[in-house]
């Protein structure tokens, strides 16, 4: 697996607002953060050996206009087997994304 954005095998979910504790404990930590408002969260897939592919799951800081720095994850999950294992993952992400919670991963 390489560390290259996987735009064929790409999914991502709808934006979600970033909440007010997750902004400013990000502000506070990187200043290019400023121009972000929202998180795009996205299964990757990422290919293993030929007609394989492992799941991962990808956390960037967006502008409102969609912009992402694909070269600067905030998180990215360690690849799963299943593409189920990593949408339920995924499902956890935004859970916590919604509770405010996501800082919590960078420290």
């Amino acid at each position: 697996m390489t560390g290259m954005l996987n735009f064929r095998e790409f999914y991502q979910r709808k934006p979600l607002l970033i909440s007010p504790n997750d902004l400013t404990a990000m502000q506070e930590e990187e200043s290019w953060f400023d121009t972000c408002t929202h998180w795009l969260i996205a299964l990757e897939g990422c290919e293993e050996k030929e007609n394989a592919i492992r799941w991962r799951v990808v956390i960037y800081p967006t502008a409102a206009d969609g912009y992402f720095n694909h070269g600067s994850p905030f998180f990215r999950s360690q690849p799963v087997k299943t593409f189920k294992e990593a949408e339920d993952l995924c499902k956890e992400m935004e859970a916590i994304a919604r509770q405010d919670r996501l800082a919590v991963l960078k420290k």
